[in-house]
């Protein structure tokens, strides 16, 4: 009978899931987890950028140089390739923000070979 009563006293004191001990949500651990280690990987590439570029400095392209060329285009076109970048970038912002849209206003195109059926 004591034995049974340390097994419920022991049962109710040691962690058993849903919070961590450190009453923090799993969620929330593993997105610090991702932050940091996300945070590391980015520091190191540009650790390895920095040391390339002034060990290169021969041989890496002249700043002015860069942004005035177009892929597939030869002559002097200056910042049409960033414009085109800036371009794709706000493009794929709007359309990530009208997605968020329509999933909280739950507007769905019923392109699905289910709604086709009925």
């Amino acid at each position: 009978m004591a034995s049974e009563a340390a097994v419920a006293t022991a049962d109710k004191t040691v962690w058993g899931g849903g919070k961590s001990p450190f009453n923090v949500r799993w969620g929330k651990l593993y997105m610090w987890i991702f932050l940091v280690s996300d945070a590391f990987t980015f520091s190191s590439l540009l650790v390895a950028y920095g040391t390339l570029r002034h060990r290169f400095t021969d041989i890496w392209p002249k700043p002015g140089d860069v942004f005035t060329h177009f892929p597939f285009i030869h002559g002097n076109v200056p910042l049409a390739y960033v414009g085109l970048m800036t371009f794709i970038l706000i493009m794929s912002s709007v359309t990530m923000v009208l997605a968020i849209d329509a999933g909280h206003s739950m507007k769905k195109k019923s392109k699905t070979p289910e709604s086709q059926k009925k």
